[in-house]
């Protein structure tokens, strides 16, 4: 929670902090047009606000070393919420992997990628990649993320799971806003991206279906497990109670710790009767036998 909230404060900031200052650019170069006065891409970081900060009247060396300090932390705190992500997934996963080693191992991958990024086609790379290895993949992943997060696994869920482990009562505003406020307005950003996105001009046609193959590389194990889960249930069953069975959670599903899990169960059953078994998820009931760990 807090690097969440770091990291979006701080992009905040940033983002205030850029525009000001193209805004001053135009000031003093007299231009009313934007495009004009920015360049593309990572053009913005590297030449349009050095270019403004060189017109600064007043130390503007300074103000250099503190937007390139700020550069770094910004980089530092997207960094540790991607990494924190990682190292969660692969943890859950392979819970007998130590901790250390999983981000030494993720650390140096990346290290070693960044090469890419010092080429002389650089600029070229980093477009490429920003556009399809990041926008889109994001978006969709985000899309799907809240769908099974807030639709399958149940809003109602969610706010149990906080009472339980917090011991605090989620407010009508928060469940709107997972419900139904967050994923439309993510899945519209992604329409529109799709609908209005500019590809990078500067690179050949292949590499523009190799972006697309990528793309199709990041999202297809989705449906792939989703489809695998689906066909490991009782045949004898109809498709829409295979569907269900599937998306539920597995019996053991909850704390690792076994005191915990039997305090979480008695919760989640004296919840259910209390709401007359009621959720806002279809998929709620747990399932012994049918579930797969994917």
């Amino acid at each position: 929670m807090i690097i969440s909230w770091t990291d979006t404060f701080t992009s905040l900031l940033s983002g205030a902090i850029v525009f000001s200052i193209i805004g001053h650019l135009g000031v003093v170069t007299g231009e009313t047009d934007y495009t004009k006065v920015v360049h593309p891409g990572a053009g913005l970081t590297f030449i349009t606000y050095p270019e403004a900060l060189a017109k600064f009247e007043h130390v503007p060396n300074l103000f250099a070393v503190l937007f390139f300090f700020m550069l770094f932390v910004l980089g530092i705190g997207s960094n540790t919420g991607i990494i924190t992500s990682v190292v969660t997934a692969i943890r859950d996963q392979f819970p007998g992997l130590k901790n250390w080693k999983i981000v030494l191992v993720i650390s140096a991958l990346g290290f070693s990628t960044g090469f890419l990024f010092i080429t002389p086609a650089s600029s070229r790379v980093i477009e490429y990649v920003d556009y399809y290895g990041v926008t889109f993949v994001t978006l969709t992943l985000a899309v799907a993320e809240l769908a099974c997060f807030c639709w399958i696994y149940g809003v109602q869920r969610i706010c149990r799971d906080i009472d339980f482990m917090l011991g605090l009562k989620t407010s009508i505003l928060w469940r709107v806003c997972w419900k139904y406020v967050t994923p439309i307005v993510i899945a519209i950003i992604l329409l529109l991206t799709f609908a209005t996105g500019n590809p990078p001009e500067r690179i050949a046609t292949g590499f523009h279906v190799l972006g697309w193959f990528i793309y199709a590389a990041a999202i297809l194990p989705l449906p792939i497990l989703a489809i695998r889960a689906i066909l490991a249930q009782p045949s004898d069953l109809s498709l829409w109670n295979r569907i269900k069975r599937a998306a539920r959670p597995l019996s053991s599903w909850g704390p690792e710790n076994l005191a915990l899990k039997k305090k979480y169960d008695d919760f989640i059953d004296d919840s259910q009767r209390d709401d007359g078994a009621k959720s806002s998820s279809i998929f709620f009931r747990r399932e012994k036998s049918y579930s797969v760990n994917l």
